[in-house]
């Protein structure tokens, strides 16, 4: 590991409570080996990883205050969802007080929605949160897998599973996970 990212790990997990920085960590593992089997730029990967939730403890109150320090202007579903408010937070600290490219600002963006046209480095980071070894929910295994076997197969079986939580929790759906999976569905 370089140093920049051992100084980046020492920065953001600093920032995280303990339970987060297990996950992230699991993140930053899964995503390595992702990239690999994926031929991924491996350093990317790893600061995409390790800046997915770096504002993610945080509070509304708190994101928003980002928002108005960095110019975001946030849609409804980001301001309602506190769990969507932190990829485009996240995104804009990771630019301006982590100093990441923009494929890696695009990937801590779209990490919890997807979109259509998702890149590589984009797509390897919403699986690799998806099923890292801190999730344990039933299918996390069978899509862990299919991770390695079929990348776009494994991002559409994510989006649904994502559309069927959210459609059994009577939760509205972001548009562009729709349009993700519609993109995956119509390529």
């Amino acid at each position: 590991m370089s140093n920049d990212l051992r100084e980046l790990r020492a920065a953001v997990l600093a920032r995280t409570d303990r339970r987060r920085r297990l996950h992230v960590l699991g993140v930053a593992q899964e995503i390595d080996t992702l990239a690999l089997r994926w031929g991924a730029d491996r350093g990317q990967a790893a600061r995409a990883a390790l800046l997915h939730d770096v504002t993610k403890g945080l509070t509304p109150a708190e994101q928003l205050k980002l928002c108005a320090k960095y110019d975001i202007v946030t849609q409804s579903w980001e301001r309602t969802e506190h769990k969507l408010m932190h990829a485009v937070t996240g995104a804009a600290v990771a630019r301006f007080e982590f100093g990441a490219e923009e494929a890696v600002c695009a990937a801590v963006r779209w990490h919890t929605t997807g979109r259509a046209g998702m890149t590589l480095l984009e797509k390897l980071l919403y699986l690799a949160d998806y099923v890292d070894a801190t999730r344990v929910f039933s299918e996390a295994r069978a899509l862990r897998a299919l991770c390695y076997e079929d990348l776009d197969a494994a991002l559409l079986r994510g989006l649904d599973l994502s559309i069927q939580f959210l459609l059994a929790e009577r939760r509205a759906i972001h548009p562009d996970t729709m349009a993700a999976r519609n993109a995956l569905l119509t390529r």
